[in-house]
């Protein structure tokens, strides 16, 4: 049989005389017998039978080079009661790749800022990790719980402060460089276990403090038993502790009852998009919201100044 090239037909004549036709795959030079099927208007159309495997194997490799090209930062708004694999699930499905994860986990009760890092940017993770994280958190005095936000059971009850005056007293031993013991409910691993397992299974947990850095620590709002605070922390802070010690800093009780991430790094809440609003959106949507990766991206290009630094920045000064 002579050799077929590629997108041909061959001739092959059988034992009894009769010819049957061979058509070679366009794309893998195989040859393939044709193979009768019914046309869309009733008539008659043929394949071959070959190349019809070989163009369903070639598309999947299209697809697969294209779901590796992609990579950057995507920006998501979490909402509440969504875990960050949460999100990162629904946008492995968006995205048509298994490389998404995420710079920075949500506990399921905050909202705000996830940054996903799709493609080659999951190796940059840990850069994004320590970028500094600005937060607006909701802190109610009153009570202090188990997990140290709303969803722990009390465990210890105080009266909340009465003056607006002794709560900023209370935020300034927990500005700069800080030691923050983290809540007894946190993925920080004692012996193994992550301390919120042990703490599940009845486990009396001591986590050993860790120094972190709180930039920025300061109430905006005063509406009795909430303050509203805006911080700007370091990788490791836990912001649940913070509204834990400042309680305990009062002579009061208090614990975390609202949280949302307003950046990471560069990272705005501004860019960010609603997980429903893009699953609604679909896929060239996502891959057009995907932004490099880049060193403007991991590092703040501005400088978080406490209220006498900013004043005298305003005036004219530097900080």
């Amino acid at each position: 049989m002579p050799h077929l090239g590629l997108g041909t037909v061959g001739r092959r004549v059988r034992g009894d005389g009769a010819v049957r036709r061979r058509r070679a795959c366009a794309r893998c030079g195989r040859a393939g017998e044709r193979q009768r099927r019914r046309g869309p208007r009733g008539g008659s159309a043929c394949r071959a039978r070959g190349a019809h495997g070989c163009a369903r194997r070639s598309a999947g490799r299209r697809r697969d080079r294209l779901t590796a090209t992609l990579a950057g930062i995507l920006a998501i708004d979490k909402p509440e009661g969504w875990t960050s694999f949460d999100v990162v699930a629904v946008a492995r499905g968006i995205l048509g790749t298994t490389r998404v994860g995420h710079g920075g986990t949500l506990d399921p009760l905050a909202t705000g800022l996830l940054a996903l890092l799709v493609g080659e940017t999951t190796r940059a993770t840990e850069r994004l990790h320590t970028a500094p994280k600005v937060y607006d958190a909701l802190v109610r005095f009153g009570s202090e719980t188990a997990t140290d936000d709303r969803e722990g059971e009390p465990t210890r009850s105080a009266a909340p402060p009465a003056e607006p005056s002794s709560i900023e007293a209370g935020l300034a031993p927990l500005r700069g460089a800080i030691w923050q013991v983290p809540p007894a409910y946190a993925a920080v691993k004692v012996g193994g276990r992550p301390a919120y397992a042990r703490a599940r299974s009845g486990e009396t947990v001591k986590l050993a403090a860790r120094e972190v850095q709180v930039h920025r620590l300061e109430m905006t709002e005063w509406n009795p038993p909430d303050a509203r605070l805006f911080i700007v922390c370091g990788s490791g802070t836990y912001v649940r502790s913070i509204a834990r010690d400042l309680g305990r800093a009062l002579g009061s009780a208090a614990h975390l009852a609202a949280l949302r991430r307003l950046a990471i790094g560069a990272l705005d809440i501004a860019d960010a998009v609603g997980i429903e609003a893009l699953r609604s959106a679909g896929h060239a949507d996502a891959v057009s919201r995907l932004r490099a990766m880049d060193d403007e991206t991991l590092v703040l290009p501005r400088r978080y100044l406490d209220e006498a630094a900013d004043k005298l920045v305003g005036a004219g000064g530097r900080a």
